[in-house]
């Protein structure tokens, strides 16, 4: 198992950036091909709070469906996260 992959039924930072990508792009409206993990949620995105809950909801539904695994993203981390990679490293390490 590589270092990009988590024992959570193998869901790898790839994966989760798809899945964190694709939801960004249905919450604000956006062309996924547009996102980046280098990608900002304040600058780039001008994401609110609210914005950021309901991708958190979207990922953390679709992920816990893909690993069987239940998790939960705290509101109160979405603050701290920078960029959509900043997003993908810290959803998998909850995986």
């Amino acid at each position: 198992m590589s270092a990009r992959t988590t024992a959570a039924a193998g869901v790898s930072a790839d994966d989760v950036f798809v899945v964190l990508r694709d939801a960004i792009a249905t919450v604000f409206e956006l062309d996924p091909a547009s996102i980046g993990r280098d990608t900002s949620f304040a600058e780039d995105l001008r994401a609110d709070s609210l914005g950021l809950v309901a991708v958190a909801d979207i990922v953390e539904e679709e992920l816990q469906a893909r690993s069987g695994t239940s998790f939960r993203i705290d509101d109160s981390e979405l603050e701290r996260l920078r960029t959509v990679g900043d997003a993908v490293d810290y959803t998998l390490g909850l995986l």
